[in-house]
């Protein structure tokens, strides 16, 4: 028999401890993360794990009550008919949406000197379960049995085909109506991953007829710079800095590309970053390399780009957008147009939010935290105690070649402010259009 053990990870000890005890006992357990495989996605091993699993147990605690990560595995079990026995840690008032999914499955509850027992009475009922099904003679799987082992008459087979394929049919009809009916703004979705971490979106915005949103990271995923100097070096050329309140560098719009560089959102590092799925990107002029920064941190030349760690599914979700963002002071034209998957929001944008009823603010994932070697945000927590932080606009800021937006972090009354886009210690919320009606099964309601 082969188990998946559902848990969080504050719960790791308890979980190893019981596939330690199964495994010891004859079973098989699928347990994250050691049975990931190196470089493999870690969303995609999960979904294997569960589709190949004959049974799920869930450790329940309130850790796990809360985690979205849990819910999807719970959900995913239930939504292939997976038995689920639930091992219950603690007393825990779970949430409506886990106690939809678990209301039919057995539970057992820990004693203080924890006890896995019941698991292997468990496992033997379900294995006599499913031998004495065959019969004796042949284990029992969730595919259907070939109607040769049966002895069915011909007008019941070419009845229940003729309803069979009646409802198939249905449901590819309605597959589109019943994804415009299932999501509405501020609903969250499970879509790529990025630093080997599910990404949560939200959804901000709908097309009329439902059918297309666009969708905003919930979280700031990473801190990066909009564009590297590209010059090679911030506020230097070689022979003079630029660091002075009052250098030349203020006036001068091209030296300022040079020194702090491009807010020209069509040819930034970030928008190509963004709308890669190459592992090693190339830039179409200067890298975004650490001493290209204000502060020589946050390189991101050698990384894969966003959409690298998305699956072919997950990709086919996306739409191409043609983008309409401000030039900047160097622009020929006031309008710059580009075609992307992956974009960043302007100034004008942000009122989607308000439409959507949903708050601009956002707070760092703590894997970009880790992966931060600013460590800016600790800074103006300490200095502002608000724990939202402060996120890039893909906008440039009047009569500057250098400058661009950003959605404050709630300390004032302002929404944005305004830094150079060589600065490497701000967050990066990206924006998507997908199609729900393609979306990943994980995601249906």
């Amino acid at each position: 028999m082969y188990l998946f053990i559902s848990h969080s990870s504050a719960d790791a000890s308890v979980a190893n401890e019981m596939c330690t005890y199964i495994e010891n006992n004859g079973a098989e357990c699928f347990i994250a993360p050691r049975d990931i495989h190196p470089g493999k996605e870690y969303a995609e091993e999960i979904i294997h794990g569960i589709q190949r699993a004959d049974a799920m147990i869930l450790i329940m605690s309130e850790n796990a009550n809360k985690s979205p990560h849990v819910l999807r595995e719970v959900e995913r079990a239930v939504s292939r008919s997976i038995p689920i026995l639930v091992y219950k840690l603690e007393d825990v008032e779970l949430s409506k949406s886990m106690e939809y999914f678990l209301m039919t499955h057995q539970w057992i509850t820990s004693e203080k000197k924890r006890d896995y027992s019941e698991i292997l009475a468990f496992i033997q009922k379900y294995e006599n379960n499913t031998e004495n099904h065959a019969g004796n003679t042949e284990p029992v799987t969730r595919s259907i049995e070939k109607t040769s082992k049966r002895k069915l008459l011909i007008p019941s087979v070419i009845t229940l085909l003729a309803l069979l394929i009646v409802l198939i049919f249905v449901l590819f009809i309605n597959k589109g109506f019943n994804n415009r009916i299932s999501y509405q703004t501020g609903d969250t979705i499970t879509l790529g991953s990025y630093n080997n971490m599910p990404i949560e979106w939200r959804v901000l915005k709908l097309s009329d007829d439902g059918t297309e949103a666009v969708l905003i990271s919930s979280d700031i995923l990473t801190m990066k710079a909009y564009d590297a100097a590209e010059g090679g070096t911030f506020n230097h050329d070689g022979t003079q800095d630029y660091w002075s309140r009052n250098s030349a560098a203020d006036t001068d719009l091209h030296l300022q590309v040079q020194v702090r560089g491009n807010n020209d959102w069509s040819n930034s590092n970030i928008r190509t970053w963004l709308n890669s799925s190459l592992e090693v990107v190339t830039y179409q002029d200067q890298p975004p390399l650490a001493d290209a920064m204000s502060e020589k941190y946050n390189a991101y030349h050698t990384e894969p780009g966003f959409l690298y760690h998305f699956t072919e599914e997950e990709l086919e979700t996306l739409i191409q957008q043609e983008i309409k963002t401000t030039g900047n002071a160097l622009s020929e034209n006031e309008t710059v147009i580009t075609n992307d998957y992956v974009f960043l929001l302007s100034k004008e944008e942000l009122q989607w939010f308000q439409e959507a009823g949903m708050s601009i603010y956002a707070e760092p994932t703590t894997v970009s935290l880790a992966q931060d070697e600013s460590n800016w945000y600790d800074i103006q927590l300490d200095e502002y105690n608000v724990s939202n932080y402060y996120w890039w606009l893909r906008e440039p800021v009047e009569g500057t070649s250098s400058q661009c937006y950003l959605v404050d972090n709630g300390h004032t009354q302002n929404q944005c402010i305004t830094a150079n886009v060589g600065t490497e210690g701000f967050g990066i919320r990206p924006a998507i259009v997908v199609d729900l009606t393609k979306l990943p099964d994980t995601n249906n309601k």
